[in-house]
């Protein structure tokens, strides 16, 4: 099984759902600047990385977990995904898309922006990181909702 969480940049809330989902952030408490920093790829892909999937880790079940930017083309991008499975003959339960989109807010978005289209990190993560945290509780219904389906959809 392949969990691929996507969002606008793949660096900030899908990042988070990765993270979470992998047991690299705790779920009862809001994470500090430092925690958010240390997950993988947080805050750092760049415009040529859109599109691309990054590997996450291993789940305590030993999935596969991704990150990928899509921008605004999120649904077309799981569309296409989906499709190339079908004709690739892989069974789509094996691969699970998970959109943090909905998630995002005004802090997030304009944190994003400044860090990453316009390269000003420092003043970004001052908007990024309380985003984050306003952030958090939504990625974490989203990364639950992702784990009851694994549990369903791999059940034999």
């Amino acid at each position: 099984m392949k969990i691929i969480y996507h969002c606008y940049g793949g660096t900030h809330s899908s990042v988070i759902a990765a993270a979470l989902h992998l047991g690299l952030l705790k779920r009862n408490r809001l994470p500090s600047a430092g925690e958010l920093l240390a997950c993988p790829n947080f805050d750092q892909r760049t415009n040529r990385d859109y599109g691309k999937i990054f590997y996450m880790g291993n789940d305590k079940l030993g999935y596969e977990v991704y990150v990928m930017g899509c921008k605004n083309s999120g649904t077309v991008v799981e569309t296409a995904l989906r499709e190339f499975c079908k004709i690739m003959d892989v069974n789509d339960r094996r691969v699970t898309l998970a959109c943090t989109v909905s998630s995002l807010n005004i802090l997030l978005k304009f944190g994003g922006f400044l860090s990453r289209r316009l390269n000003l990190v420092t003043i970004g993560r001052l908007f990024l990181f309380p985003g984050s945290r306003l952030a958090f509780y939504k990625i974490r219904k989203i990364v639950e909702a992702v784990e009851d389906k694994v549990r369903v959809s791999c059940k034999p």
